[in-house]
């Protein structure tokens, strides 16, 4: 088959805002999320701050006070998954049970509950009945359960790159013909787990996240949940759904080079975004703005800028790039997800958002478009968003505005 695939429902709980005009407003005012941590002893860790969500609706509260056994990772998922059906239009009665795709990405699902049981191992307390069986997979398995699903499902947990491949399976597994509609995305709670490895790799920054910046030093950890409705061209089409952008490519690689390190050469990812482009049917020169994975790194940003003029040529100075995460933080598994959606919402809103942070400019790089502040837009067609993860994960993909009776 080659159906299209459409974006119709949209849940979010995220550091810049917990529905779309929130988050967009944020984006285009440039306002960020970072704040400091408290669930956590943060003095072993060089930054004190993360990307937190701020106040939650009255709905997740509802999810947590009946489910008060569950992780925050199956929380956020559930709350988020059912937004998402509601904002699509959608109810667990209105879905095929065996038509119905859930894959969710997460790095810290499970881990949780097993930092609470080394704890109350290290008091020495009694622990009586504690269910340990707890993997990335627990908010996967909480949204299938809760919406009663019984069709094709996936965990995904490759690093940072998994929130885009949680969306690029479910767009796979609809064009595939083996569902009608997916429940996608990726669910990341703050974890002192993930600051004591970003610490010990020397990649958490000192002070701000600095995207492609001649002083970057590290990147800003945030937390986020973001799930998508896809649906096959017919279901959106045919039940009159309203549709924020259609999955118009996706493209998929590994470096098979390092653990953590990218490959400096940027082939894997240069594979993985020229694979998206012809999945898409593009031309370097369809792409009207790129939503980079820049962490704010050392290695990671030269990688990228590499294999993007790798792909791009000299038309690279043409199209305006720029990395979100100072805004929304590095949300890890949900990265590719949140940064989706920053893509829906630009083309949607016909403006870049602005590389927040970054004052002086890669010197390898000077003279690409990259907007420190929002620019203006509105005759954007296509973008395409960048994620990569440790163990060489690569993915690209790629989202078109919708247009009525296109």
């Amino acid at each position: 088959m080659n159906t299209k695939v459409y974006i119709t429902g949209i849940g979010l709980l995220s550091p810049i805002g917990n529905t779309v005009s929130e988050f967009t407003e944020s984006l285009l005012h440039g306002r960020d999320g970072f704040r400091p941590v408290l669930s956590f002893d943060t003095t072993a860790f060089p930054y004190d701050r993360g990307a937190l969500i701020g106040e939650f609706p009255q709905d997740y509260a509802d999810v947590v006070a009946q489910n008060p056994s569950w992780e925050t990772a199956e929380h956020y998922g559930v709350h988020c998954a059912t937004r998402a059906l509601a904002d699509a239009g959608l109810t667990s009665d209105d879905l095929d049970p065996f038509r119905t795709a859930v894959v969710v990405a997460s790095s810290t699902a499970g881990v949780e509950t097993s930092h609470h049981y080394a704890e109350s191992k290290l008091r020495g307390d009694l622990i009586v009945g504690t269910t340990l069986v707890h993997t990335p997979g627990t908010a996967t398995s909480a949204i299938r359960h809760s919406l009663g699903l019984r069709g094709p499902q996936a965990s995904v947990s490759t690093a940072c790159a998994a929130g885009s491949n949680s969306v690029g399976l479910a767009y796979d597994l609809i064009r595939a013909g083996k569902a009608d509609v997916a429940i996608a995305g990726g669910v990341e709670p703050i974890s002192m787990l993930s600051y004591s490895g970003f610490t010990l790799l020397k990649s958490l920054t000192h002070d701000a996240l600095r995207p492609f910046d001649e002083h970057r030093d590290g990147t800003g950890l945030g937390e986020a949940a973001c799930i998508f409705v896809l649906e096959s061209a017919s279901s959106a089409i045919g039940r009159g759904a309203t549709i924020y952008g259609e999955v118009a490519g996706y493209g998929i690689s590994n470096d098979a080079h390092h653990a953590t390190a990218p490959d400096p050469s940027g082939r894997g990812a240069v594979i993985a975004i020229e694979q998206c482009l012809e999945d898409a049917g593009l031309e370097i020169t369809d792409v009207d703005y790129i939503n980079a994975h820049g962490t704010g790194t050392r290695y990671n940003d030269v990688m990228e800028l590499t294999a993007l003029a790798g792909v791009f040529g000299s038309h690279l100075k043409n199209v305006p790039l720029s990395s979100t995460k100072p805004l929304h933080g590095h949300t890890l598994s949900c990265a590719g997800s949140i940064e989706l959606l920053v893509c829906l919402v630009a083309l949607k809103g016909g403006f870049v958002p602005g590389n927040l942070n970054t004052d002086e400019t890669m010197h390898e790089f000077v003279g690409l478009f990259m907007p420190k502040d929002t620019v203006e837009m509105p005759d954007m067609r296509v973008a395409i968003s960048n994620s990569f993860g440790f163990g060489g994960n690569n993915t690209c993909i790629a989202v078109r505005r919708y247009v009525t009776n296109q």
